[in-house]
């Protein structure tokens, strides 16, 4: 039957419309005659069809139609209003894909204008000149009877420097690292690592300190669709985890902490 034949392919169109799959009617093997021209009707340059493909099915299928029983009126615009109903989401995802891509890229260029300055988040790194104190801040809901914060050599993983402090409250605890070891000395300018834990009724919880880092690139992650800034020390952050951007600022006082090196 000339007209299931016809019908046959408009399934088969509307399978590439939603799936981006090609199409093909040579799944018995051997084609016909009949069945080869009417599978030129959609074949596309890519095997994929379009709108003048689907418009040249619906004309031919008009053409070859049983005059005693011509297609409804009803069953005409159905076909017409489920083509425009799939071309149209068809359309709305590329619009989408360009709108995505358009967001990418000016994330990107924003991203760029950081490269170089410094951004402030839970970095695990800290970086000392070996003259200025380094901030450090660390986020204690239910306060604390003490914290404990340790600064490593990046290379040995040796302990250069321990910083103690009493007890603190609910809320945003700061302290500060002079750039010195714990004999005193000046620690050679670079970038350290930096953990810590927090006394919390009895118990070590594990706690993680903020620090400046400073931004070398950027660049994009495309599974979670957001910027990573790749910092000094090795670290990727993700730019919806920096909470500042910016200088350095000093700390004005080293108080209430304590260290290998008396302070």
């Amino acid at each position: 039957n000339h007209c299931a034949s016809i019908d046959d392919a408009y399934s088969r169109y509307y399978e590439g419309l939603t799936m981006n799959t090609d199409i093909s009617l040579a799944s018995t093997g051997t084609l016909t005659k009949q069945e080869y021209d009417e599978s030129q009707l959609f074949r596309s340059s890519d095997d994929e069809l379009d709108r003048s493909a689907f418009l040249k099915l619906l004309t031919t299928q008009l053409q070859n139609q049983n005059p005693l029983d011509p297609m409804k009126n009803e069953a005409f615009v159905a076909q017409l209003a489920q083509f425009s109903q799939l071309e149209g989401i068809t359309n709305m995802s590329t619009s989408l894909s360009d709108v995505a891509e358009v967001i990418r890229s000016d994330r990107i260029m924003s991203g760029a204008n950081l490269v170089g300055k410094s951004v402030f988040g839970q970095t695990g790194r800290i970086s000392t000149d070996g003259q200025s104190v380094s901030q450090i801040e660390v986020y204690l809901p239910y306060g604390a009877e003490q914290v404990d914060l340790g600064i490593y050599d990046m290379n040995s993983g040796a302990l250069i420097r321990s910083i103690v402090s009493g007890p603190q409250g609910s809320g945003t605890a700061s302290f500060g690292w002079d750039g010195r070891m714990a004999d005193g000395t000046a620690a050679p300018a670079g970038d350290y690592v930096i953990r810590g834990t927090a006394n919390i009724d009895g118990a070590a919880t594990d706690i993680y300190p903020s620090t400046f880092a400073k931004v070398n690139t950027v660049s994009w992650d495309a599974q979670s669709a957001n910027l990573n800034l790749n910092l000094a020390g090795g670290v990727t952050l993700p730019i919806s985890e920096v909470s500042r951007i910016g200088e350095t600022p000093k700390p004005s006082s080293l108080t209430n902490q304590t260290d290998q090196a008396g302070e």
